[in-house]
């Protein structure tokens, strides 16, 4: 089990004002794992100062999804899993992240609305379905389903085969769509004769459109709510 963070600050608070008057007292407080025995961890509601060494668990909740950050700068699965790698965290959220080498290995920096924005570090899942319902990654690859580029640690740019990294790569009546602003795509109509206007929508360009209709026919992509 993680310690609760509330009884590492009441117990660091005991320990350190009876340092003030005690010099023995302090000595049992730690200021990084190299003050624990290779089986604890220092621990704190802080990255910085003084801890309290404590136990690191022996085993963790592998089904258990509440990420949390370390001061390492990496995302755990959850607080055990920091307190297993003997990390103070951060923030009980995930971190944030600008791309995949700052996630913890096996993770990615997965985002749903941009290639390229920061983002979260998220666990892959283990498995997917074979539902062939093919995504263009933000890679440039064209993957089976959302679930596989995600275990290839890749975000997904668009629904469908990609074809485009922009309008130059389609033909004169086509132009270069996309789930997102800033990555590869596929090759759609600008005068799709199935496309329903629903409403204003503001374009990749900054602008506002009447629909994404009409966003469509100027060959600009309507940018992710």
């Amino acid at each position: 089990m993680p310690t609760p963070r509330i009884q590492i600050l009441a117990v660091l608070s005991v320990v350190l004002a009876a340092g003030c008057g005690d010099t023995g007292a302090i000595d049992e407080a730690c200021r990084s794992n190299a003050d624990c025995q290779d089986t604890e961890l220092c621990a704190a509601g802080f990255c910085g100062g003084f801890g309290v060494c404590e136990p690191r668990p022996e085993s963790c909740d592998p089904d258990a999804e509440n990420p949390v950050c370390g001061c390492d700068g990496m995302t755990y699965q959850n607080d055990c899993f920091a307190d297993q790698a003997g990390v103070r965290l951060a923030t009980t959220t995930a971190c944030v992240c600008s791309d995949n080498s700052v996630c913890v290995d096996g993770q990615f920096c997965a985002l749903d609305d941009s290639c390229s924005n920061p983002g979260f570090c998220a666990q892959p899942p283990e498995s997917c379905d074979t539902a062939s319902e093919p995504v263009c990654g933000c890679d440039g690859t064209t993957y089976p389903n959302a679930c596989t580029a995600a275990q290839a640690g890749v975000r997904v740019s668009a629904q469908g085969d990609c074809e485009c990294e922009s309008n130059d790569e389609c033909g004169a009546s086509e132009f270069c769509d996309a789930d997102v602003c800033d990555g590869p795509g596929f090759c759609a109509l600008r005068n799709d004769p199935a496309c329903v206007p629903e409403g204003e929508v503001t374009g990749c360009d900054g602008v506002i459109y009447e629909s994404a209709c009409a966003a469509a026919e100027q060959g600009i992509r309507d940018r992710p709510q």
